[in-house]
């Protein structure tokens, strides 16, 4: 059996990429480790660049080159295909429309179609109970989304685009706060502007969510990962003192929490659901009883769960995945 795992560089192994090949590997499965943005195809035939992990010998860890002598690998001589990063912006397009062909003819772990259309932070509200998000507000119009602002302004609010990782241009909007106006129209591409020189730039808009703040987050997040409908591992984030976000890249603090079994039963409740559409392999961000994020294409928080709990999650992640392929 063979599984072709696609990321965005071999130079450099993230913190999927690594233990999830290492588990494939104990397993006797051949695993190849692609480059995502060099897919092609051969009279129709699509394959990409990669490595073929060795059987023998170090186990990878993040941070580390794919090593060994690349190739030029097919994707109908692999069984499974993994997507674990996004596209680059600029080939993105043809990228996700050459695995969506890929995937007519091979599994994918997760989803074409799930990636593309419900990693985005439009689809809390088709996969995420209503008693579990917070109230959100998203469009590409900064004076709908200024009035919903000001309709309650005496409260917390989270602004972000809806497509951003990693706490991208996340801000905390304050009760009658006098730059989030600013803020606002910034997010969704001030086109006030535009409107004033005759839209010399062209089309700008862009979208925005604008999301209650939820007061549970002060108390720190919870990062799931939920694989086949089943909670394997998890970790806390906490943000530090001058900074609202809890992202570890940007500064967050990771921490060992545990999970309650009302917790349990939301995230698998949302994996479940999210296995009709062929996602298997899910980061649910908890601050119970919300849900904050749901991130499907490359969610952190197996490395982490490892390194906060000193248990390597990844050979369960492995055998439910086989056992859910294998039916």
């Amino acid at each position: 059996m063979r599984l072709l795992i696609l990321t965005n560089t071999l130079d450099c192994l993230g913190e999927n990429d690594a233990p999830i090949s290492n588990a494939f590997r104990r397993r006797d499965y051949e695993v190849v480790l692609g480059e995502l943005n060099s897919i092609a195809l051969d009279n129709y035939r699509p394959f990409t660049r990669g490595v073929l992990v060795p059987k023998t010998g170090e186990p990878y860890h993040p941070g580390c080159a794919a090593l060994g002598d690349r190739g030029t690998y097919f994707f109908d001589e692999c069984q499974l295909i993994w997507v674990l990063n996004h596209p680059q912006e600029r080939v993105a397009r043809d990228i996700w429309q050459l695995l969506w062909l890929a995937s007519q003819h091979t599994a994918f772990v997760n989803s074409v179609e799930g990636l593309i259309f419900l990693n985005p932070k439009h689809a809390l509200g088709h996969i995420v109970p209503k008693e579990n998000r917070a109230p959100s507000y998203i469009s590409n119009d900064f004076s709908f989304l200024w009035e919903c602002y000001r309709q309650r302004s005496d409260q917390r609010w989270v602004a972000k685009p809806p497509n951003s990782t990693c706490g991208q241009n996340v801000f905390l909007l304050p009760p009658d706060g006098t730059n989030v106006r600013a803020i606002l129209q910034c997010l969704t591409g001030n086109a006030v502007v535009q409107d004033i020189y005759g839209d010399l730039g062209g089309f700008q808009a862009e979208y925005a969510v604008l999301q209650r703040f939820i007061p549970e987050v002060a108390r720190g997040e919870k990062r799931v990962i939920v694989v086949c409908g089943k909670a394997v591992a998890w970790h806390g984030r906490q943000a530090n003192a001058e900074d609202h976000r809890s992202n570890i890249v940007l500064g967050g603090k990771l921490i060992s929490v545990d999970l309650d079994s009302a917790e349990i039963e939301l995230a698998e409740l949302i994996g479940r659901k999210l296995m009709t559409y062929g996602v298997n392999f899910v980061g649910i961000d908890l601050a119970y009883p919300y849900v904050i994020e749901v991130n499907l294409v490359n969610p952190g928080g197996l490395y982490d769960a490892q390194l906060v709990t000193g248990v390597d999650p990844s050979d369960r992640v492995a055998g439910l995945v086989i056992t859910h392929f294998k039916k």
